[in-house]
């Protein structure tokens, strides 16, 4: 499970320059706490009885639209604070949208509990829900409640912990150790605990609260295959649904020659999408198609090349599609050629019904053939809803289609209903967007 996402200097600095809403990066540090005797101070109390499984680690999902209404895990763990450490804690949610930069608040997944390092319950209480939050299990994970709540970072006393720095520890928050004035106890986080919860966390929906682990992300697909053909039949060839994904039943990820996810036709990239390696641009079994010549006295006329099959998607671990990280980027590949009744080849586009199910983001899926710049969108789904579409979508070279989801994670399932062959009419995506 990876605990460490490097983001630049710049970023973090842009993203924490929005007040009490925001942390930043800087020198590590062991622990933003005093040492002394403390009052004493409660800890959470755990009532789930919690699985051996984790929730993924949340990684960075920046703030992309406005709804600052607070959601459910982000009101679950105000409550939480509330009945640990009394009812009469202020805990601030939401935001205005044109209040500041960029903000978790204004998506209604961050909270700032108003407690003071300069009062000494204050102080007590902060160090104990802190280490409750951070410290590891009985079976030594660390991290394991902020995990298991979806926490993506946490501002306090001139310092921020992130779950996706955490080689980091506790770092400089913006410059905060050289700044001991009061006039900076709330650029500083001294009178306030920020936390900003994934939009896993933030679906109320992590193990934390219903002792269920939602499941892994989907390994980051990439495929650059051209589209088939420019253009296609005018009639659709209507074929009885085939199921050709289920990301909830690890059914139909397109795998790649070297068990990566997602064959480039060149290169292929791990699933971060920084680097890539060279590859010979075939995947495993498949050759140029030409057969060596039979042996005769006169010269044997060139063969016509030998049909091979291309690739079939290969059962994997359920998981569900995600942005892919503070880049937005990524999405899922899935073979819809050669199946049921759709032919290997020649098929320039295909009619799928798309839905979306347990989305814990409100959220925008997308289908596109893998080699083109933008995909469109077909569904619009609500927090912990689902949603369907249905969508024309020009096929690759090597028989995929991709789809994405624009936040938070949600499980797919896709049907082909039929199929266009290559023709005259113009070979474009078309989408039924359904809310």
């Amino acid at each position: 499970m990876r605990r460490s996402r490097v983001l630049s200097c710049a970023l973090l600095v842009t993203l924490l320059a929005a007040g009490a809403a925001s942390v930043g990066g800087g020198a590590a540090q062991a622990s933003p706490e005093a040492t002394g005797n403390l009052p004493h101070a409660a800890t959470p109390v755990t009532t789930t009885t919690l699985p051996v499984q984790f929730d993924p680690v949340a990684d960075y999902e920046a703030q992309t639209g406005c709804d600052s209404t607070p959601k459910p895990g982000t009101r679950a763990l105000a409550d939480l604070i509330r009945k640990t450490y009394g009812r009469n804690q202020s805990i601030g949610i939401s935001r205005g949208c044109s209040v500041g930069g960029t903000s978790e608040h204004k998506e209604g997944r961050a909270l700032d509990w108003m407690t003071s390092a300069r009062n000494r319950q204050g102080l007590a209480n902060a160090k104990a829900f802190l280490t409750w939050l951070l410290a590891p299990d009985a079976a030594g994970v660390p991290y394991a409640n902020a995990t298991r709540l979806g926490v993506m970072y946490v501002g306090w006393n001139d310092h921020y912990w992130a779950s996706y720095a955490t080689d980091r520890g506790w770092a400089e928050l913006k410059g905060c150790f050289s700044k001991p004035a009061r006039g900076y106890d709330t650029t500083c986080h001294r009178n306030h605990i920020h936390i900003s919860l994934s939009w896993d966390g933030a679906s109320g929906r992590t193990s934390f609260w219903d002792g269920t682990a939602l499941a892994a992300f989907c390994p980051t697909a990439y495929s650059e295959s051209a589209v088939v053909a420019a253009g296609r039949a005018a009639e659709l060839v209507a074929v009885p649904p085939v199921r050709v994904l289920s990301t909830r039943l690890g059914q139909g990820l397109f795998l790649s020659a070297n068990n990566g996810y997602g064959w480039t036709g060149q290169a292929d990239r791990p699933v971060d999408g920084l680097t890539g390696g060279p590859t010979d641009g075939l995947p495993d079994g498949l050759s140029d198609g030409l057969q060596p010549a039979d042996l005769t006295l006169e010269p044997a006329p060139a063969p016509a090349p030998v049909p091979v099959p291309l690739p079939t998607p290969t059962p994997t671990a359920p998981c569900r599609v995600h942005p892919g990280g503070w880049r937005g980027s990524g999405g899922v590949l899935t073979k819809v050629t050669g199946q049921g009744g759709v032919p290997e080849r020649d098929v320039a586009a295909v009619a799928v019904t798309v839905t979306a199910l347990g989305s814990t983001a409100p959220a925008t899926i997308s289908v596109r053939s893998p080699g083109e710049a933008e995909g469109v969108p077909v569904i619009g789904v609500r927090m912990n809803g689902r949603g369907h579409g249905s969508a024309i979508v020009p096929v690759a070279a090597d028989g995929t289609i991709e789809l994405a989801t624009s936040a938070g994670g949600a499980d797919l399932l896709v049907d082909v209903t039929g199929y266009y062959l290559v023709g005259d009419q113009p070979n474009v995506p078309a989408t039924s967007y359904v809310k």
